[in-house]
Parts: structure tokens; C-alpha cells; sequence
């Protein structure tokens, strides 16, 4: 007999739909976002996608010239759209490639170490604009780079429905410096960083998704009801295939499905546990577990094939290709035998790069290793043009110099850093908010793998790939810190917050309770008095903390002005030495 316990909301006997779906943490069935939030929203996104088209595409072609390693991606790219696979290039060919000179291009092909996808997209940018245009070359970079200032903030209101938030996500990234550098310049890791968050927003759109059909599904039973059946799961499928394009561009993508494939095994584990399933611990971690795996595993591998490496198994004179045909007719035999040729020349290919990128440990003048790139303690210099390089140019100096350092904005980061400490303890382990553990899964799966490799010659650029969870954990904490981010519906903190409306305690012209550090400092002592109107802040004027509104207005403003003070040095501007030098406030950054 199923049990008739009380659950966590108070209900005994058959549960309704909404009663599970308050325990599952979603709203009311007809609950919606109001018209002027939504359309704020837009707004928000629009006004950040704005800022990042400034910021990306002003003076984009500037300089013309392969800059650092646009030596490798950009030639690749155009060697791609030419000849159908990476082929190499003759003496010179970097300075010929400037001058609109592709002479330099043999059909001989090239050993490469990273999948097609992101040198096809390079390769796109000179399709539209010609190749002998640097702002052709580095426009796909760039229009990448928009487009995830234009998810993040689409996700930022998926999870707080504050278009204030959504907006300010949007803006610290359309402003940081990692994000403003790795867009302007032919590099693959901008796409990696545009596919992982798009993955995420899958992420979040299947959570929602899959809880809403497990309430549907459940309505009217009683706790201990047998698990319903797994659905389809559109959005998980698209996660699976964002994550097989993020593979495409480079392999560090495939740690990142790792972690988000355990986080939705955690999630759908903990949702039957939730609704009181029967063997919900077995029936989360087998059943449902293998079916996230199917779901998110073999569609990214699929892609990770047609993407990464479909072109390679159609052109004969790609790198490697024949090579088991080669060892047969040489030696009678070719190891795993019981493979097609072509998927074991792409496997005896994937061996090579692998041991390539695990033994790469040549030293490099702006090498970092990953425990200083939250600080930005060592940013990477992607272009350098000395005094003497700039005899003769004209920047109110008689010391000139051009320089493009990849340094993000430092209130940002520093601030974010602080931040992390404060949404992993108070709001991941404290309060246990799903929403935090977004951006905390692209820090588990884009961030911390790099320590494995920490005697290999790695980069802070490489911080490209996970800048929109740095700035959606300081959003997320700034939101909370200002009363934005309301709680989740159904958790303890909501029923908790909806007691004390209920008692009069909490509400218009009442002093919304502040923790112990507000509290020392006198915040709280009176009713809340901020005009900042509920469709933009997506909460109401009551539950709004002025000092928390200040912090973020004084956050932005700062931010601003780095990023104004900074821009000559992001986008490689004629400058006096001086002014560089004292740009460079760390003796790392030099």
C-alpha cells in the first residue's frame, strides 16, 4: 500500500500537480513571467548585445597582420574552405597572408591537434568578407563573442526573472576585457565559450522541462508512487548537442559534458526524491541515469564526428587518412583491425594529438598556470609593437607603442572571486539554490580540469571559456546581496518568507530582516525606499535592499570606467609607453 504520510507541503493523500510542482521548485501551472518583465528583459539583452557589438566590432581589423596564433587557426581555416583539410603552408606565408597573398597554400596536409568546427567558422568570416580582410578573419571570433553576451543574459533572467540582472550579466561581459581581446582576434576558445553557454541555458530549460512533466505525471498519486516513465527531453538532447560542438572546437569541451551529465543525474535524482517515488535512489541513479547518458553522451559524440571532423573522412589527403591502409599493405596487419579504416585512422589520429597535448611543456613567455587566472594574475600578450616598430607615429609622445593584452576587467574578476567564496558557502551549501550550481558546474567542468595538466604550457586566455559563469556567479551573489534573487518556490527560504507576509512581519513600509555583517553595519534600520520599479527589478519594492543596489551600481560604474581607461590596451591602440606602463599595475602583467 502506497504511504499517506504528510509531505513537505502539508498534504496528505492524492498530491495535486501543483502541490509536486512546488516541491520540485517550480511555480504554479499558469504562472508567467508579467508582459512588462518580459519585454524589459529584451530590452536589457538588447541594450548588452549593443555594447558588445561596440566592443567587439570597432576597429575589429586593426591590426593587419596574423596576430600570436592566428598564425595557425586563420591560415587552417582558409586552408579548409580551399582544400577541404588543414594543409600546409610554404616559408613566409604569414606575412604573404596579410598582403592578400595565398600562394604560400600546398595541398600536402597538415598535422593539427584540434577538431575543424572552430577553423571552418574562421574560415566562414573570410567566405563573407575575403580573405585578405583581418576583419574578415577574425569576424565569426567576434560575432561569437555577442552572441554569448546576448545568452548569458537570456539565461541571467531564466533563473532570477530580473531584467536588472539579466541586463547587468550582460554588460559586465559585453565590458571584460578576456572576452572584448579573445573576440577581436582569430582564436578557437570565443566558440567554445559561446557553445558551453548555450549548453547551460539547455540545462536550465531541461530542468525545468523534465520536473514540469514528473509533477504532470504524478498528479493525483500518492507518495511512493512508482517513477513515470522518461520522456523525450528535447532540451537535454539540444544540451547533448551543444556539448558535442563545444568537443568540436576543442577537447577541454568533453570535461564540461562530464560534469553536466553527473549534475543532471544529481538534479533528477533529487526530484524523485522529492516527490517520495518508490526506490527514487535506485530508480535516479540507474534508470534515469542511463537515460541522461543516452541522452547527452552518444548525441554529443555524433556531433563531435559530423562536426569536428565530418569534412576530414571525405577528403583522402587529410592528415592521416590512409593510415591503416598504409600499415596493412607495409606490415600485413593493422592494429584494431575490427574497425573500419576510416574510424581507426581517425582513432590512431585522436592517440597522436592526445599524447601531443598532454607532453606540450615548452616554455612560453606568458605561460600561467591555472591557480593565478581567477586573479588574472598572469594575462597573455597577444600583440607587441615596440619604440622602434613605431618610429615615427604620432601619440603625444616621443616613446610609442602598440600593445594588446588579454587582461579581463579587474573589478570584475576580483569582485567575482570574492563572490565565489560567497555562492559556494551561503548559497550552493547554505541554501541550497539549484540556480547557483549553473555557473558553478561550468567552473567544475571548464576550470578546474586545467590543474591535471598543471605542468603543461597553458594560458589565462584560456579563461575565455567560462568568463559568463564568472560574471553570472557575481550577478547571482550581487542579486542576493540586493534582494533580487528571490527564493526558490517550495524551498524552505520561500515558505519561510511567505510566513512572515503572511504575519506582518515582512512587506511594504516593513524593514526587510538583513543577516549579521548588514546588520553590524547598520543596514536595516529602516523601511526600504528604493524607486527602481518591479518590472525592471522583477521583485517587489519591498523585498529590494538599497545597500545591495548601491553595491551594483557602484560595481557597474567602476567596471565602466576600467574598461574605458583599458581599451586602448584590449584593441591594440597607438599609446605613449607611459601610459602603458602604467597600465601594467602587477609586475606579471608585463
Amino acid at each position: 500500500m502506497p504511504s499517506t504520510t504528510t509531505d513537505a507541503v502539508g498534504a496528505t493523500g492524492p498530491r495535486s500537480e501543483n502541490q509536486l510542482r512546488s516541491l520540485l521548485g517550480l511555480d504554479p501551472l499558469g504562472s508567467a513571467l508579467p508582459k512588462a518583465v518580459r519585454v524589459n528583459g529584451w530590452i536589457a539583452t538588447a541594450v548588452a548585445g549593443a555594447v558588445a557589438v561596440l566592443t567587439r566590432l570597432v576597429g575589429l581589423s586593426h591590426p593587419h597582420q596574423l596576430m600570436f596564433d592566428e598564425i595557425y587557426y586563420v591560415k587552417d581555416g582558409y586552408a579548409l574552405w580551399r582544400n577541404g583539410y588543414e594543409s600546409a603552408w610554404s616559408d613566409g606565408a604569414n606575412e604573404l597572408f596579410a598582403q592578400g597573398d595565398f600562394s604560400a597554400l600546398t595541398t600536402d596536409p597538415s598535422y593539427v591537434v584540434h577538431p575543424q568546427l572552430g577553423k571552418w567558422l574562421i574560415g566562414l568570416g573570410m567566405q563573407l568578407f575575403g580573405a585578405d580582410s583581418s576583419f574578415g578573419w577574425r569576424f565569426m571570433p567576434a560575432l561569437a563573442g555577442v552572441l554569448t553576451v546576448v545568452v548569458l543574459a537570456r539565461l541571467t533572467l531564466r533563473l532570477t526573472r530580473s531584467p536588472l540582472l539579466a541586463g547587468l550579466a550582460g554588460l559586465l561581459l559585453a565590458i571584460d576585457g578576456v572576452g572584448i581581446t579573445e573576440s577581436r582576434i582569430g582564436l578557437l576558445d570565443g566558440f567554445i565559450g559561446l557553445f558551453a553557454t548555450l549548453a547551460l541555458y539547455c540545462l536550465v530549460r531541461d530542468r525545468e522541462w523534465s520536473r514540469a512533466r514528473l509533477a504532470a505525471d504524478l498528479a493525483d498519486t500518492l507518495p511512493d508512487a512508482r517513477a513515470p516513465r522518461a520522456h523525450l527531453r528535447p532540451w537535454l538532447l539540444a544540451a547533448g548537442v551543444m556539448l558535442g560542438l563545444t568537443c568540436s572546437v576543442k577537447w577541454s569541451g568533453a570535461y564540461l559534458l562530464a560534469a553536466v551529465g553527473i549534475l543532471v543525474v544529481v538534479w533528477d535524482t533529487q526530484a524523485l526524491r522529492r516527490v517520495r517515488a518508490r526506490a527514487w535512489f535506485l530508480e535516479g541513479v540507474i534508470s534515469r541515469g542511463v537515460g541522461d547518458f543516452i541522452r547527452l553522451v552518444p548525441v554529443a559524440f555524433m556531433v563531435y564526428l559530423g562536426a569536428g571532423w565530418g569534412p576530414w573522412f571525405l577528403h583522402d589527403g587529410a592528415y592521416n587518412h590512409g593510415w591503416a591502409a598504409a600499415q596493412r599493405a607495409e606490415n600485413g596487419f593493422v592494429e584494431r583491425s575490427w574497425l573500419p579504416d576510416a574510424l581507426n585512422d581517425l582513432l590512431e589520429y585522436h592517440l597522436s594529438m592526445y599524447n601531443f597535448h598532454v607532453g606540450l611543456d615548452s616554455e612560453h613567455a606568458y605561460m600561467s598556470k591555472p591557480i593565478g587566472w581567477l586573479l588574472q594574475l598572469r594575462p597573455t600578450s597577444f600583440y607587441w609593437q615596440g619604440e622602434q616598430d613605431m618610429a615615427g607615429a604620432d601619440c603625444g609622445s616621443n616613446r610609442c607603442i602598440q600593445a594588446i593584452t588579454s587582461i579581463g576587467n579587474i573589478p570584475v574578476w576580483w569582485a567575482a572571486a570574492a563572490a565565489l567564496i560567497f555562492a559556494i558557502v551561503l548559497l550552493a551549501l547554505r541554501n541550497r539554490d539549484w540556480r547557483v550550481w549553473v555557473p558553478l558546474i561550468g567552473y567544475v567542468g571548464l576550470y578546474l580540469p586545467w590543474f591535471l595538466y598543471w605542468d603543461r604550457t597553458i594560458f589565462t586566455f584560456y579563461t575565455v571559456a567560462f568568463v559568463p559563469c564568472v560574471v553570472l556567479v557575481l550577478v547571482l551573489t550581487l542579486g542576493s546581496v540586493a534582494g533580487l534573487v528571490p527564493p526558490v518556490p517550495g524551498s524552505a527560504l520561500a515558505r519561510r518568507e511567505a510566513k512572515l507576509l503572511t504575519e506582518g512581519v515582512i512587506g511594504p513600509d516593513r524593514i526587510y530582516p538583513r543577516g549579521r555583517v548588514a546588520s553590524y553595519f547598520g543596514f536595516g534600520m529602516r523601511p526600504g525606499r528604493t524607486r527602481l520599479p518591479e518590472a525592471w527589478t522583477g521583485v517587489p519594492r519591498w523585498r529590494v535592499r538599497g545597500e545591495g543596489v548601491a553595491l551594483i551600481g557602484a560595481l557597474l560604474v567602476i567596471a565602466t570606467v576600467f574598461a574605458c581607461v583599458w581599451w586602448p590596451i584590449w584593441t591594440g591602440r597607438t599609446v605613449p609607453y607611459t601610459f602603458w606602463y602604467w597600465h601594467m599595475w602587477l609586475d606579471s602583467w608585463v
